[in-house]
């Protein structure tokens, strides 16, 4: 938890410019330039391609100007490369890849209102050009998720986060990390337990388990915490630290008699790490 949110840094990977194989000769070398970020070069031939009859077909002209915005973008000339795009989708609205070049314009420019839009009306899109690179169901819901953490709508990036991950215990430490955060922000007590038990396995030490821990009682949730505490001791049975933490939080939560037998198997040290 003293890390950096996992959403709130997260961007969608960007077209990779692979799928070539269906493109005439000068599309082709087109692409390969922007893979290679031969930005400038890019442009210049780019302007003589757009007047080739077979430029006017969608398919064709919508990869040329593909092309043209990611070029664009590369140079950092957002709304230059946000007018090539637009003229794309325009040619040919049934692709991804225009899209989130779009929202990746959308998000360097902090846009994410705009960006988000353009995202959530991608879902269910039919992907018809060879060229095109749809996300998978996963990326989506992640890239979903992530814009709507920066908007801090916090339920919607639950239901994208379990509908990427719907096996917590598949989803990555990262994203339990959110969710528990995302618990707290939204005052889930139930929720962030559940949460902090898978991380709390995953914790390397017992400064990083107490770490996590102490979250939940500055949080005010002692019940929470003690249930927790008692896991974490479980782990390390030769942890003062646990032990003394465990006895104060069975105090303050009721449960003297286990407070009792704890106390009684040493005598805890006052000079143990707060």
């Amino acid at each position: 938890m003293t890390n950096g949110s996992f959403l709130e840094n997260f961007r969608l990977p960007l077209p990779a410019f692979e799928r070539t194989e269906r493109l005439g000769e000068q599309l082709r070398a087109l692409w390969e330039a922007v893979r290679r970020q031969e930005s400038r070069r890019v442009l210049t031939r780019a302007a003589s391609l757009l007047a080739l009859p077979e430029m006017a077909a969608p398919e064709m002209r919508a990869a040329l100007l593909n092309a043209m915005g990611a070029a664009r973008l590369q140079l950092r000339h957002y709304e230059a490369a946000e007018r090539m795009l637009r003229l794309s989708l325009a040619a040919l609205p049934d692709q991804w890849m225009a899209t989130r070049l779009l929202v990746h314009v959308c998000e360097v420019q902090r846009r994410y209102e705009a960006a988000y839009d353009l995202l959530e009306r991608m879902q269910a899109q039919p992907s018809e050009p060879s060229w095109d690179e749809p996300l998978t169901e996963t990326e989506w819901h992640l890239g979903m998720a992530a814009l709507a953490w920066r908007l801090r709508r916090w339920k919607v990036v639950g239901t994208h986060v379990r509908a990427a991950f719907p096996k917590v215990t598949e989803m990555p430490p990262a994203l339990q990390a959110d969710l528990l955060r995302l618990a707290f922000y939204r005052e889930r007590p139930a929720e962030a337990l559940a949460m902090a038990r898978h991380l709390l396995e995953r914790q390397p030490d017992e400064q990083a388990v107490d770490t996590l821990l102490q979250t939940f009682v500055q949080q005010g949730w002692k019940q929470e915490a003690c249930m927790l505490y008692r896991q974490a001791y479980q782990r390390y049975p030769e942890s003062e630290r646990f032990r003394r933490r465990l006895v104060a939080l069975c105090l303050q939560t009721g449960a003297v008699e286990e407070a009792r037998r704890l106390a009684r198997l040493g005598v805890l040290s006052m000079d143990v790490e707060p």
